[in-house]
């Protein structure tokens, strides 16, 4: 893992070679959306901070936030409970010319894959609509791990596709997952169907993601995770490992009769490498049994599909255009 002195090398170096023509589109989207409403909106964002998530004010109270790709809408200006509010991004000092200089948040211009803070100063990370921007997903999930305290939480909603685009170049698959452990245990997890208006808008509706239909389309992985100790060090105090085994639940497909084997499959996959990796690290001695926990209720769950379970979880309401 790097620390914080590599790190901000690494950051100078990617700086000066960042892709010009990523960064005008992100503008150029931004000052569409600037034009289009006058003041950029952020009611939306203490939702899926807090009930989204399943958690409250309270978890927030004095703890240190980060939000990696923030974007400029002010997506922490609703958690005024927390100690300290930082949100990253490439284009920062560019998003102050478009009201950012107007929020109480703390903006810090830097990419995802080299962020100027110290080792596990933060006890919540955030990574909203933004994992796919990166420039080097590897070097992002690394960043989230030396950042994020022992027994914090990181929180990701991310687009699930195989398309790279010019703002998004970076492309996975939904075990992209198995790439934040060790370090990160898994605590709810929920594959949705991408729905018309975006990334937000689909994890709210929360139409469970068909891993049994073939076709090539964009899905939205909603995760939830807790930071374990790393793999290297002693044994884990007992209050992070009983947190890292408190699983939310896992959310998937409910599949038609035929298809139930392959949805099967295709999830115990996922999740049996998930639990394999997390039980590598001797930090987490309930990781495997938590993981056999959740693959367990899913599997009855897609078999119970015969009976016909719903396809749909309540959401949210909402109508605002949101990034």
């Amino acid at each position: 893992m790097t620390t914080r002195q590599e790190s901000d090398r690494e950051g100078d170096r990617r700086q000066r070679r960042r892709d010009p023509t990523k960064r005008a589109g992100e503008l150029a989207y931004w000052s569409t959306r600037k034009d289009a409403e006058g003041v950029l909106g952020n009611s939306w964002f203490e939702g899926f901070y807090t009930d989204h998530f399943g958690l409250t004010h309270d978890d927030y109270r004095d703890k240190r936030v980060m939000d990696i790709g923030c974007g400029p809408r002010g997506s922490l200006e609703w958690a005024t409970m927390a100690r300290e509010r930082i949100g990253v991004d490439p284009l920062a000092d560019d998003y102050r010319q478009m009201g950012a200089a107007d929020h109480a948040m703390t903006y810090v211009a830097a990419g995802a894959e080299s962020i100027p803070f110290e080792d596990h100063r933060f006890d919540i990370v955030c990574s909203f609509n933004s994992l796919d921007h990166v420039d080097d997903l590897e070097a992002t999930i690394a960043e989230m791990k030396r950042l994020t305290a022992v027994g914090g939480l990181l929180l990701v909603i991310t687009d699930v596709h195989d398309r790279p685009t010019p703002q998004e170049p970076i492309c996975f698959d939904w075990d992209v997952v198995e790439m934040f452990a060790p370090e990160f245990a898994v605590q709810s997890l929920r594959c949705c169907e991408k729905q018309g208006g975006g990334a937000y808008q689909s994890a709210e509706q929360g139409v469970f993601f068909n891993h049994a239909d073939a076709r090539r389309r964009y899905g939205v992985l909603s995760a939830r995770f807790i930071r374990v100790a790393d793999p290297e060090a002693g044994a884990p105090e007992e209050d992070i490992a009983a947190r890292a085994s408190a699983v939310d639940g896992v959310e998937e497909a409910a599949q038609p009769p035929d298809d139930a084997d392959s949805a099967d499959s295709t999830v115990g996959r996922l999740l049996t490498g998930l639990g394999e990796r997390a039980n590598a690290s001797s930090r987490l001695k309930d990781a495997e049994s938590t993981a056999g926990r959740i693959l367990g209720g899913l599997r009855a769950r897609v078999q119970a599909s015969v009976g016909g379970l719903p396809r749909r979880v309540p959401g949210r309401g909402g109508k605002n255009r949101r990034r």
